[in-house]
Order: C-alpha cells, then structure tokens, then sequence
C-alpha cells in the first residue's frame, strides 16, 4: 500500500493537538517536536537503506530463541540523511530559548570545529557509550539530555525504515516474546492492548518495532509472578496504565484505546502520558529506558 503522507501529516497534527492541551507539557517544547515530528516524518518516506545480506543476520532458530536479528551497534541507517537531520534539528534548536538553546549551540560548535562529527555522535549513541553521553550531560547541565535527544531524533526516520524492512526477514513469531525486540534486541518504550482479546504489544525504544509481548510477565526482567506485579492508574489520564514490577522496580506505561476515541502515535503517547511518569518515579519506579525523544 502507497504510503499517504496527507494521512499521516493530518493524524499527526491531530495527535499535537492533544499534546497541547495538556498543561504540565511547555508550549515551548510541543511547538519543538511539533517541527520536529513533522520533520522526521518527511526524512521517514525517503530514507534510502541498506540492510544487511541475510547471512549476516541471526539465523531464524537463535531469534526464536532470544536472539536480536541484528545488533543495535551494526544497525543499518541513512548515513547522509541522518547528517542532514541533525544540521536541521540543531538549526531548530537555535530558534529556541535558554538552557536548550545554550546545549545546542556548545554542540554545534563543538561539531563545526571538527572536535565531534555527526558520525562519531551516531556511533557513540548505536554503541550506548554512557561516559560519553554523561560526559555532555556534565557540560549541558541545564539540558543534560539535549545531545542524546538530537542523535536518536536524527537517526530515527532511517532506522524505523530500516527496521520495517528487517520485520519482513523474521521468522513466525509462535509465542509473544518476553519483552526485548526481536529486530535489535533493545526494551519496549510503551506497551499497548490490542484487539477483542487484550493481547499486548510493544514499541521498541530503539526501532520502534511493533512485536506481541507476554501480557501477563514483565518485559524487563521476565517475571511472571502474579504477586510481583500490577499496575495503576490515574484518572485524569483514561486509556493509560502504569505495569510495575516488584522485582526489578521498574514500569512501563500500557495503552488502552480500544474503547476510547483516540489515536495511537506510541512516540507520542509516551509524552502524553508524562504524568504517569511523574506519579510512576514517585513511588520508587524506574523507567527502563529514555522516553521517545531521548529525555
């Protein structure tokens, strides 16, 4: 099916307004990833890819069995495209005011002087070099997470491409998995219930992936021990749960839509749901990965 990017602006922009509507998220920030939303899904359609021969994927029995089909550190994306991204993003990034403004600015200069490349910042991300990151976050006080935001938001559009076109590879999917993604091995960002029959399905943080998880077990650390695990809600915020695990002390937000008039955009469900973050940490949980933008 031809891809309708009128549809796809249209829902977009519905799933915006939504965003806008809520108070404890800055008009700053939603008029930010509003451009940069739009931007991305733009760069999505005409990502050009190369993925890798199938000999070099796992093969079908080591993915049935755990094993990512790719590793994120090899995973394939639009090298130009990707630099192209990143010189839009922080071009936004000077529009903007104070803190954000200010990280921007010290990483761009950092990459015209020579000192960072694009290709070293999306190296440092695919490898999840921690020192490096907190090593920025030391410099961006301010905005501690504004580098990682500009590599996955650029590196984004390509290797969801990529990964659309790496699910075409994997095998029959018998059972739902534990919780990481089959395509690169990475946790979900948000979870969600799907048809008459509740089933469960993730969002990959990194590929964005759709994949049928174990409704009933927790995605991050495999427990399936009723008595570990439950979940809360808030009212203020219907359609959305908060799945928490007593053995790991973490959580995942779960959406529920399927009686609710809404639009399901995961990425930007995610920050929708902020709230539930809020109340999630202040009872001693712990997301297992960053949101959708690198926060």
């Amino acid at each position: 099916m031809e891809f309708d990017m009128d549809k796809a602006e249209r829902t977009l922009d519905k799933k915006m307004g939504q965003l806008r509507a809520k108070s404890y998220i800055s008009v700053e920030l939603v008029d930010l990833l509003d451009k940069v939303a739009h931007l991305q899904l733009k760069a999505r359609a005409a990502a050009e890819i190369t993925v890798p021969k199938d000999g070099d994927l796992a093969p079908a029995e080591s993915v049935l069995q755990g094993m990512s089909l790719v590793s994120k550190e090899y995973f394939p994306y639009d090298v130009s495209q990707a630099e192209e991204m990143l010189g839009k993003l922080l071009d936004l990034l000077k529009e903007t005011d104070g803190a954000l403004a200010d990280a921007g600015k010290a990483i761009g200069d950092e990459i015209e002087s020579g000192k960072l490349s694009a290709a070293e910042l999306f190296d440092r991300y695919l490898s999840d070099d921690v020192k490096f990151f907190a090593g920025w976050a030391e410099r961006c006080q301010e905005a501690p997470k504004t580098i990682a935001f500009l590599a996955q938001a650029s590196l984004s559009p390509s290797i969801e491409a990529a990964a659309e076109i790496l699910a075409e590879k994997l095998p029959e999917m018998k059972a739902p998995s534990v919780g990481t993604c089959p395509i690169c091995g990475s946790l979900p960002l948000i979870s969600s219930l799907k048809e008459k029959e509740g089933f469960r399905h993730a969002t990959c943080s990194f590929c964005r992936h759709d994949y049928r998880i174990k409704r009933l077990a927790c995605p991050v650390c495999g427990e399936e021990d009723q008595k570990k695990l439950t979940f809360f809600t808030v009212e203020e915020e219907p359609g959305f749960r908060v799945d928490v695990c007593e053995s790991c002390k973490t959580y995942i937000k779960t959406i529920d839509f399927r009686d609710l008039d809404r639009i399901a955009i995961p990425v930007l469900d995610d920050l929708d749901s902020l709230a539930l973050d809020y109340v999630a940490a202040g009872q001693g949980y712990k997301r297992a990965t960053l949101s959708a933008w690198g926060f």
